[in-house]
């Protein structure tokens, strides 16, 4: 199946997400029947022990594409409130990793999130890393405030996504 991608034009310089951080990850997003994904292969320099991915990386991997669920499904841009991680494998670098989000609930003030990593390809039984995360959904004048935008250009960013 073909999966859309998710046009980015994240304003600012998020680690995670924005084209135009140097130092950042620069991920992609594509919506999926559940939610969204991303593919990332972490480089070595990015390691904990020589060859294994540093848990802080999967961490903001996991963060990542829980927060572009958020808005692929809802339409909204989210803040993390909670996440909790669970590193099931060692997650090696150098390999292309499919990282997985969908909406398990939500009620218009917050979201809940699950995210997993995998090898690219892999049945979905071979996760190396899973998490569940809460998201506060405020208002977008705070959103707006707190990442230091202007308002109405951030709501014209969503609606040129629009929820899938």
């Amino acid at each position: 199946m073909d999966h859309p991608e998710i046009t980015n034009r994240w304003p600012g310089l998020c680690f995670g997400c924005s084209p135009a951080n140097p130092r950042g990850l620069r991920l992609r997003f594509w919506r999926s029947e559940q939610g969204c994904f991303t593919r990332y292969a972490i480089p070595e320099h990015l390691c904990g022990f020589d060859k294994v991915a540093h848990g802080g990386i999967i961490a903001t991997l996991l963060d990542e594409v829980s927060a572009w669920t958020v808005i692929a499904c809802l339409g909204r841009l989210g803040v993390t409130r909670e996440i909790s991680i669970r590193y099931l494998r060692p997650v090696p670098t150098g390999i292309e990793l499919k990282v997985a989000g969908q909406v398990i609930s939500h009620d218009g003030r917050s979201a809940i999130v699950r995210a997993s990593v995998a090898p690219a390809g892999a049945p979905a039984h071979e996760v190396l890393a899973e998490s569940t995360s809460t998201w506060a959904l405020p208002k977008l004048s705070s959103i707006a405030r707190m990442a230091g935008l202007d308002e109405p250009a951030l709501r014209e960013y969503l609606q040129s996504m629009g929820p899938g």
